[in-house]
């Protein structure tokens, strides 16, 4: 039994990744055995159920986390995920990430639209990725060599697995789909310069992920303000009560946690609007000033260490820095 598990772990260690294709393939494939039903039949997986898994993995990092999949050109699954992006923001306008679960329904509304990006994917499945994954190089010759982790049928776009080899990979999911995950990071890594990379790759198929209520440093943050007005950190305008938004200057997308030193008051049609933009250096130096005049205000203990640890580690700079790369 564990021989063939470690086909599955030879691929995983030895594979030679230009992007993160192979690694998103190898998970939707874990990911839907994992969920079927084992009834002692072959089973057999459409390019097509993969694809939609891919959509989706490809869609939360490149919606909530802006990650890039390779150093070059975008690849074809990530342009047409990001015409779903597109075409789902054109449906809410709203630039606010969704997460693909809730968005498919947006993106099924056009069914000819989310076939044809599926169907796209799918093709790119078949014209590379489907017989590369399995094929690695070994011995000290460096020879090709082909593991025999499942059948495949590029004509009809399909991959088969026995009764036998399911019911391993069940056992194993959990092993094998952190090591990709792990994998996965470390290449994402080369491409991009963002915080929690590992975190991120774990939580593109979490449905539980999501951003959190900031309505608790919302005291914090209107402790500055003076004479009762509530100003909007980006325009410098007086806010109404009803009309206040939390944002976070460096993207949460890019820091992946909420911080009160990256954390500012604004307008609810300016947070709306701005999404993963990159903030402009004026408003980086702004948010210094904020920083060095907030720490003065906050008595709290916990939100003024993490101010006075932000000030002296330079973090808004370092960030801001590796977020411009």
């Amino acid at each position: 039994m564990i021989d063939y598990i470690n086909l599955w772990l030879d691929i995983i260690e030895n594979m030679n990744n230009d992007n993160t294709y192979k690694l998103a393939w190898g998970r939707a494939l874990i990911e839907i055995v994992y969920e079927h039903k084992d009834d002692g039949n072959d089973f057999v997986i459409s390019f097509v159920q993969i694809a939609e898994k891919m959509l989706k993995y490809y869609w939360n990092q490149t919606y909530f986390f802006n990650l890039k999949q390779s150093p070059g050109k975008k690849p074809i699954v990530v342009q047409e995920t990001e015409k779903c992006i597109e075409f789902v923001k054109n449906i809410r306008q709203s630039n606010i990430p969704v997460w693909f679960d809730k968005a498919q329904q947006d993106l099924l509304s056009d069914p000819n639209f989310y076939q044809k990006r599926i169907n796209a994917i799918a093709k790119t499945l078949e014209h590379d990725v489907c017989w590369r994954f399995k094929r690695i190089k070994r011995d000290h010759h460096q020879r090709l060599v082909d593991l025999d982790i499942y059948r495949l049928d590029r004509k009809a776009m399909i991959v088969t697995f026995t009764s036998e080899e399911i019911k391993q990979l069940k056992d194993y999911a959990f092993i094998l789909s952190q090591l990709m995950n792990y994998k996965w990071a470390q290449l994402l890594e080369k491409f991009n310069s963002a915080p929690k990379i590992a975190l991120k790759v774990k939580g593109i198929s979490d449905a539980k992920i999501r951003r959190n209520n900031l309505s608790k440093f919302k005291h914090i943050l209107l402790s500055q303000m003076k004479d009762g007005n509530i100003i909007d950190f980006y325009t410098g305008k007086v806010l109404e009560e009803n009309d206040i938004s939390i944002d976070h200057v460096i993207p949460w997308s890019f820091m992946y946690s909420d911080d009160i030193w990256n954390l500012v008051i604004t307008s609810k049609s300016v947070n709306s609007s701005k999404s993963n933009s990159i903030p402009s250096e004026e408003v980086i130096e702004r948010l210094e000033k904020r920083n060095k005049e907030l720490v003065e205000i906050v008595k709290e203990p916990k939100y003024h260490e993490e101010l006075q640890t932000a000030i002296d580690n330079n973090y808004v700079q370092k960030f801001y820095v590796a977020l411009s790369m």
